[in-house]
């Protein structure tokens, strides 16, 4: 099975969105950061109201409210510097052709991705996880690492859902073969 289709900037954005809604150290890091930001708005607030000698009730609202703003929205700010970052990445990378067209080929024993630079050839044991998620299938090579097969690259939803059943038998079947109590995370959000 071959499988043509171009990966954009969007796709790059997605996948780091991805990382950034689902790993959970990153989560437990974005909580801490909200509760620390939100907590140095309120209390530096009111000390330094306090060492103004203008503390009042007001000022307590005033900062609890400023407060509830920051831990609301933080997360919002977070996903745009994602986006920013992302964007500044793919613009300042040694090689260019990290989007455009992308061939994406399913042989027996392998899969070879080739693109304008590169030409990348991998033994289905070697992936870890395989996530369809909103736009993009990510297969995962370690906790970080992944190719992006975009929905886009496939006739209709069952032909991608077939794609993923593939795929996911093949891992299974490679990583049986290589070590029989090895075994592939099943596909998350799979149609």
């Amino acid at each position: 099975m071959q499988y043509t289709y171009d990966i954009t900037p969007e796709d790059f954005v997605a996948l780091n969105l991805y990382f950034y809604e689902h790993d959970p150290v990153i989560q437990k890091s974005t909580q801490k950061l909200r509760m620390g930001g939100t907590m140095l708005v309120f209390f530096g607030g009111l000390v330094l109201m306090l060492a103004l000698d203008s503390f009042t009730p007001l000022a307590v609202v005033v900062y609890g409210i400023a407060a509830a703003l920051v831990y609301k929205f933080l997360p919002k700010r977070i996903v745009h510097n994602v986006r920013k970052n992302v964007d500044r990445t793919l613009k300042t990378a040694s090689s260019k052709s990290i989007c455009g067209q992308k061939t994406f080929t399913m042989d027996e024993k392998t899969c070879t991705l080739v693109g304008e630079e590169e030409h990348s050839s991998y033994e289905y044991s070697a992936f870890s996880k395989i996530v369809d998620d909103k736009e993009d299938i990510y297969l995962f090579l370690d906790d970080v690492s992944a190719l992006i097969i975009p929905h886009r690259a496939f006739a209709d939803g069952q032909a991608r859902a077939d794609f993923v059943t593939g795929i996911s038998a093949k891992i299974e079947a490679a990583k049986a073969e290589k070590n029989p109590e090895s075994t592939v995370d099943k596909p998350e959000g799979a149609v």
